[in-house]
């Protein structure tokens, strides 16, 4: 059964060769790589060349002016010849037998359209990668509510998808991004798509922690996507209210996460979203922190949220003048 492994790349020339080399070693071998240049400035595409032309398995590469990775990944996999399809960003790794383990496990379960692993960060310390905390995201049936929760989080190299679910929600959302593989699988859900954990001894994939990523770089646009995210459920639980309190729940706590952060910069967009999460769960009350859980019994979150804002910026204030005195 073909495979086709899906790498975006973007001015990556320090990184490929690598990522290339985690590819070239897998134990499964039936295999082709598509490697979408999108539009690199630096010689990602020569360097990534030098690296496959001397390997055993087949590649084409593709080039784009720069659309972002969600737009050279739909590229990629509408290029791709496989049945399963492997995206796999050129800065990141691929266990050996990564491949050979969760095609084992699609024979086995033949109505699955994702297959998923632990898998690991990678964070930069001491002049060397070192890993961080290793990632057991669980999918049960609610898939929808486990794929909204951050400990579930599906790094997109862990996973393996078939091609036709990728046909199906016709892959990722272009102007979607960061984030977006969150988005390509909670459309996946949506769908019926089935997910299966292919269970292994060691993380199958290792996701670097570079300080270029989107969720450090743009917290705002970030938030935005995680809350574009929860809308997305939430548009399809409206047509199906049949859908579990787990998933009401974690649209819930996405919203929540996203109005404590607009509450101190943007209240008519924290009000707006209070709004959202009122409509799911009247008279809410978040469960943490406990001053916010407190006040809110008694006065209602907006208000409690309000005072929060106030006494922060009031230590704030207090820490700026106390910083001056001391100057």
């Amino acid at each position: 059964m073909l495979v086709t492994v899906v790498i975006p790349a973007y001015n990556a020339e320090k990184w490929v060769s690598e990522t290339l080399e985690s590819v070239q070693r897998q134990t499964y071998r039936t295999l082709e790589i598509v490697l979408v240049d999108d539009g690199s400035t630096d010689q990602t595409a020569a360097v990534a060349n030098e690296a496959l032309k001397n390997g055993q398995i087949p590649y084409r590469m593709l080039r784009q002016s720069n659309m972002g990775a969600a737009g050279a990944r739909n590229l990629g996999w509408r290029a791709a010849q496989g049945a399963w399809i492997q995206f796999l960003d050129a800065d990141d790794l691929l266990e050996p037998r990564k491949i050979e383990l969760q095609i084992a496990s699609a024979a086995r379960e033949r109505a699955a359209d994702v297959i998923y692993s632990d898998w690991q960060k990678l964070v930069w310390r001491d002049a060397a990668w070192r890993s961080a905390d290793r990632r057991k995201p669980v999918i049960q049936t609610d898939a929808l509510a486990d794929i909204l929760s951050d400990r579930n989080f599906l790094q997109l190299g862990s996973l393996l998808f078939r091609s036709a679910i990728l046909k199906t929600v016709r892959g990722f959302d272009s102007l979607h991004e960061p984030i977006e593989d969150v988005g390509l699988c909670v459309k996946v859900a949506i769908a019926g798509g089935v997910f299966v954990k292919a269970h292994s001894e060691e993380p199958v994939a290792w996701y670097r922690d570079l300080p270029r990523s989107f969720s450090k770089k743009d917290q705002l646009r970030y938030i935005n996507s995680c809350i574009k995210n929860a809308k997305l459920a939430e548009q399809f639980i409206q047509k199906h209210p049949d859908q579990s309190s787990r998933t009401v729940d974690a649209i819930v706590d996405v919203y929540y996460a996203g109005a404590r952060y607009f509450a101190g910069s943007d209240w008519k967009r924290f009000d707006e979203i209070v709004t959202n999460i009122e409509a799911l769960r009247p008279k809410f009350v978040p469960k943490t922190p406990p001053q916010i859980n407190f006040i809110s019994r008694v006065a209602g979150y907006r208000r409690a949220e309000s005072l929060a804002v106030l006494y922060r910026k009031g230590k704030d204030i207090g820490m700026s003048l106390w910083g001056g005195m001391n100057n």
